[in-house]
């Protein structure tokens, strides 16, 4: 949003201004009118111009670096859920493999065992 120009004090006759001088009395003007403020701002508008690219970086990396700590604690919660699950399906994996151990223990006793019988009982 551009100010417009101051008018010109300068005489009909006079060359006119270049493109730099232009800029820099606008930017002074456009300085001058940001330092008084509206009323009741208290001024100090040109401050606050030269701080807002600043406090507009750090804002920015405030809410980055809080988006990037709410990502990572996710990602915190998911990899200790997933942890959770593998230890709970090792566990599930080791007790079927003591119950087919024990089936086959005791399906070798039957086995065996129905031998042993059998022979003993025909003799």
């Amino acid at each position: 949003m551009s100010l417009p120009s101051p008018p010109s004090t300068r005489g009909a006759g006079s060359p006119p201004l270049s493109l730099h001088s232009y800029h820099a009395s606008s930017t002074a003007t456009t300085t001058i009118a940001a330092s008084n403020g509206p009323p009741g701002s208290g001024g100090g508008g040109a401050t606050d111009n030269l701080h807002s690219p600043n406090e507009a970086a750090t804002k920015l990396a405030e809410a980055i670096d809080d988006f990037l700590g709410d990502l990572e604690k996710k990602f915190k919660g998911i990899s200790d859920e997933i942890l959770t699950k593998l230890d709970d399906m090792a566990e599930r994996c080791d007790r079927l493999e003591q119950e087919m151990l024990l089936r086959d223990a005791s399906a070798m006793e039957n086995v065996s065992g129905g031998k042993a019988g059998s022979t003993a009982g025909s003799s």
